[in-house]
């Protein structure tokens, strides 16, 4: 095998082709990329990790065909420091790389020990635009779980009903959802859940993409190829049955806001800096006739913060209304909308907040759970459209309490989700008590200092 090409275009297919190699292969030919070159001037690399394949090609003046397996770190790091033409000639397993100031020579595998690419039986075309399909994971992928003990949570669920189809993750504490519409229409429902950490390269090689670039998909049972131009990536599917998460989505809400974003996200931030380390809780009261929204924060022996950002109310109700939220939860969803402006949709104090962004490529909302204020957190006087901290002048323990089921670790975590009767868009209902319990760790109280006196005294 022996081809010349220009060092971007190479060092190009070899970046994303490294995307699939595992830090730690299970087996050594597994720590290689497969570079082929046909006698047409293609020339093409690969990488694979058996549950991840990324194949990606590029054009070049190939004299001689052939192919070689070859360190891919090594290799991708050699060619990302040099410039110009480069020269590969390989004999045997050893390949010879020229370039304007000097040569090196690599060892490496046998390239008939290189797996295959994965070829699905029968599978379902599936189109879709790369930046609508980018714009799914980039809304949906913050929320997958992280814990492999819940395997298929730790995925992105797809769901196409018709011409309708659906991004869903969650991870008990969270969840992000991103629909829109197709341009076919598939008879039978379609369900599949892809691994977060395929996804997550994916990602990286569709924010390459052009703006008209359609993303070719190929389902089939076990495995799933993503067809971009000049590159596929072909992942395994998880298995198991994915939660029935529209089941956690309210029909329909009392209270509905609007922020600007920036400005929102900003204020959390300005309050997150006082909070309870462990907790992280911000109070935020919505002030239907100020037209602003009040956030309040406390740590034990440490202070206290509170910020206010005006908003516009479209609701009936003209009550005010306090929800405690987790801030870095909150935050989080924040960064993953693109809009200048956000909608903030909830119900009572106990039940889930939907945000979603004002406008946007598709439709998209992130769903977080509350936290329930016990009281004597943070007493905001709410007569005056200046945020102001009132002091508790009452004795007492100031209690914060998760809504939601903890682990033995102490950590949060929304469990049991409840099984819709319908599995369609429209089968969304209120989230059943069972998930906002009370429950009996994670307290964070705070006390009145005492003098010596009145401590002797009580």
């Amino acid at each position: 095998m022996k081809l010349t090409i220009e060092q971007s275009k190479l060092a190009e297919i070899l970046e994303t082709a490294y995307l699939a190699i595992s830090p730690k292969p299970t087996d050594p030919i597994l720590g290689n990329i497969l570079l082929i070159a046909d006698e047409d001037g293609i020339v093409s690399a690969t990488g694979t990790n058996l549950n991840l394949t990324i194949h990606t090609t590029t054009t070049a003046n190939v004299e001689t065909s052939g192919q070689v397996a070859l360190p891919a770190k090594l290799l991708t790091d050699t060619v990302s420091n040099v410039k110009g033409e480069i020269t590969l000639e390989v004999e045997n397993q050893a390949c010879i790389i020229t370039h304007n100031s000097g040569k090196c020579r690599l060892i490496g595998g046998k390239s008939d020990e290189f797996p295959t690419l994965p070829k699905g039986e029968n599978p379902t075309e599936i189109n879709l635009s790369a930046k609508k399909l980018q714009a799914a994971l980039e809304g949906t992928l913050y929320c997958a779980s992280s814990d492999e003990t819940k395997l298929v949570l730790t995925g992105v669920n797809f769901k196409i009903d018709t011409n309708k189809w659906q991004a869903a993750s969650t991870n008990s504490h969270k969840l992000a959802l991103v629909t829109g519409t197709l341009d076919s229409e598939y008879s039978d429902p379609i369900n599949f859940t892809v691994p977060g950490k395929s996804l997550g390269e994916l990602n990286k090689i569709l924010s390459q993409c052009a703006d008209t670039s359609v993303c070719n998909i190929l389902l089939s049972d076990r495995t799933i190829e993503f067809s971009l131009p000049n590159t596929k990536l072909i992942s395994r599917l998880l298995e198991g049955e994915y939660p029935k998460i529209n089941s956690l989505i309210p029909r329909s809400f009392e209270y509905e806001f609007t922020l600007e974003r920036k400005g929102f996200e900003s204020a959390l931030k300005r309050v997150s800096y006082l909070a309870e380390r462990k907790q992280k809780v911000v109070k935020i009261l919505w002030e239907l006739e100020a037209t602003q929204a009040t956030l309040y924060t406390e740590a034990t022996d440490i202070g206290d913060a509170v910020d206010s950002v005006l908003m516009k109310s479209v609701t009936s109700n003209s009550e005010n209304i306090s929800i405690g939220l987790n801030i870095d939860y909150l935050i989080e969803g924040l960064k993953h909308i693109s809009t200048d402006e956000i909608v903030v949709r909830c119900n009572k104090p106990t039940q889930p907040v939907i945000v979603c962004p004002m406008g946007g490529l598709l439709n998209q909302l992130y769903l977080v759970m509350p936290v329930e204020i016990k009281q004597g957190f943070g007493k905001v006087n709410s007569q005056s459209t200046k945020a102001k901290v009132s002091t508790q002048s009452e004795p007492g323990t100031e209690e914060v309490t998760e809504v939601s089921n903890q682990t033995e670790s102490g950590t949060e975590e929304v469990t049991n989700v409840p099984q819709a009767t319908d599995d369609s868009e429209t089968s969304q209902i209120e989230t059943p008590s069972v998930v906002a319990k009370d429950t009996t760790k994670g307290k964070s109280t705070s006390r009145s200092p005492r003098t010596k006196k009145e401590a002797a005294t009580a």
